[in-house]
């Protein structure tokens, strides 16, 4: 059994306790995703061209990130797909993402090693207690 990748035509063997995101991932296919495999952003959004029937329906999380998508184009998160037999998956929209990253408004983003932390204590007083 195997996941075919296009249009890389890349073949690799199917692993039912991995999900799809974690073995391209493996397989140094690339595949956005922000969340790393969370189901929260939605940006691994693949099609599954064909083995529809090898894998199971999507759950809540992912319905609730794709909505009607599903029903309408057969995109699923590859981050929640698991496969129990042959699959092809499309990667076209993905290879046509730009690469860009969600970035807060008015954030500077720093290079992570001049990033610390500091760990401190803060003590909490009671100021209303009873005066004599």
């Amino acid at each position: 059994m195997k996941i075919k990748f296009v249009p890389q035509n890349i073949e690799v063997d199917v692993d039912p306790s991995k999900s799809l995101l974690k073995i391209a991932t493996e397989n140094g296919i690339k595949i956005k995703s922000i969340c790393g495999g969370i189901a929260s952003c939605a940006e691994c959004r693949v099609k599954i061209i064909e083995g529809d029937n090898s894998i199971p329906e999507p759950g809540k999380a992912e319905i609730n990130l794709i909505g009607t998508s599903y029903y309408l184009d057969g995109r699923r998160l590859a981050c929640q797909v698991r496969c129990f037999g042959s699959v092809t998956v499309d990667l076209t929209e993905q290879i046509n993402k730009v690469d860009t990253q969600k970035k807060v408004k008015g954030f500077k983003q720093r290079d992570t090693k001049d990033l610390s932390a500091i760990q401190d204590t803060m003590i909490l007083t009671n100021n209303t207690a009873k005066k004599n």
